[in-house]
């Protein structure tokens, strides 16, 4: 039976593929890696009760952004999303507040952290409120994007309406 627009999809890292995709294309030659854990991989109190492979086990449990660009000058911290939602702004300003105790980055703590919020699908408030916030927002649109379109519900091939009253708030 064909799959329905309304009937569950399966899962598919979309944003991760859209990420390499762009790193790939756009940040050749540069350090970046995808995935990557953030924060002390220890609790800051440890519990008496926590064997030793428990806490070793703690660092998996840390925070991770979608990407980390780490340059001489500056390290840059990625969050990607097909839409945009609100969230992805507080993922990216938590992810840049636990990069400098991410003992795996030690040499690079003192450098400028720079925030980029990567997207497919405009989301003209999201937008807004990234770059009020200070986050470098890109639009990237993959090749792979109009046949992912496809099998999305018509809702969901666009961002929510805002009223425009909020959008004006803000410029008066």
């Amino acid at each position: 039976m064909a799959a329905r627009n309304w009937e569950k999809r399966a899962w598919q890292p979309r944003e991760m593929q859209m990420i390499t995709e762009w790193l790939a294309k756009t940040q050749a030659g540069k350090r970046w890696m995808t995935r990557v854990r953030l924060g002390s991989p220890r609790p800051e109190i440890p519990r008496p009760d926590m064997s030793p492979e428990e806490l070793a086990m703690i660092g998996s449990w840390r925070r991770w952004a979608d990407a980390l660009i780490l340059e001489n000058t500056k390290v840059t911290i990625i969050e990607a999303a097909i839409r945009p939602e609100p969230g992805d702004i507080s993922k990216l300003q938590l992810y840049a507040r636990l990069f400098p105790h991410t003992p795996e980055f030690e040499a690079w703590h003192g450098l400028p952290i720079e925030m980029i919020l990567l997207y497919a699908i405009e989301d003209p408030t999201v937008i807004f409120l990234a770059r009020e916030a200070k986050i470098r927002c890109i639009e990237y649109k993959p090749t792979w994007l109009p046949t992912y379109m496809k099998i999305l519900m018509p809702r969901e091939r666009r961002a929510p309406q805002t009223p425009r009253e909020i959008m004006e708030e803000k410029q008066t």
